[in-house]
């Protein structure tokens, strides 16, 4: 009976025994797991950190770059188109070099041609420009491949003087953040200058747009 009872208790401490053994197996492969997650992670962390640290052009490609305009001397005139483009080319030496430029006159719009006051609009520009020298403040490109830019003789802004003078308009939709050339065309039709001296003027770009929807109807018309 006694030999019965050592052996039942024999049997529980090895039991007990295999039991323990198994939690400690558990309890090392359970924090090596942990380890090697914990490891990882702070791996992938580092790639990602060294990665942003080797491309910082993800940030930069999304930074806008500033135009800065370009200002170029020594220009003569060629031609007074109207009272907002003119055409003109490099000189020196007294010799013609490079590029002919057809320049579009940033910021202000004078009256066409074919318009009330386009005559007088494009004199007035002629005698600002003709016989001097000009130098050009590039802006941009425009649709029809023409060179925007300010014109400046002497220092004088020749942009801003043929609004001063009611000589064009200022060409608010193209130059919204220009308000200077707002404050001279108020000052204009104040005084009656220029274009603003007579009765029935009308804005160039409304003029071309009446004109363009003229030209539809009549072929509209002829059809």
């Amino acid at each position: 009976m006694a030999k019965k009872i050592d052996d039942g208790k024999s049997q529980i401490i090895l039991i007990m025994a295999v039991v323990i053994i198994a939690v400690f197996m558990l309890f090392g492969m359970f924090n090596k797991n942990g380890k090697d997650i914990k490891n990882s992670e702070n791996t992938k962390s580092a790639k990602i950190s060294k990665s942003a640290t080797k491309n910082p052009k993800i940030k930069k490609s999304k930074e806008k770059k500033e135009i800065i305009p370009k200002i170029s001397d020594g220009y003569q005139v060629l031609k007074v188109s109207d009272g907002d483009t003119i055409n003109i080319q490099k000189v020196e030496n007294g010799k013609f070099v490079g590029e002919m430029l057809k320049i579009r006159m940033y910021g202000m719009d004078a009256p066409e041609k074919s318009q009330d006051y386009g005559p007088e609009s494009r004199q007035a520009l002629e005698k600002l420009v003709a016989g001097k020298t000009l130098s050009i403040e590039v802006k941009n490109k425009d649709r029809y491949g023409r060179t925007v830019a300010v014109i400046y003789v002497n220092g004088k802004n020749i942009n801003e003087e043929m609004v001063k003078t009611g000589n064009a308009w200022w060409y608010q939709e193209y130059a919204k953040n220009d308000t200077q050339f707002g404050e001279y065309q108020q000052n204009a039709k104040q005084k009656k200058l220029g274009l603003f001296s007579r009765k029935g003027y009308i804005e160039p770009w409304i003029y071309r747009r009446n004109k363009k929807e003229n030209v539809k109807q009549t072929k509209m018309k002829r059809r």
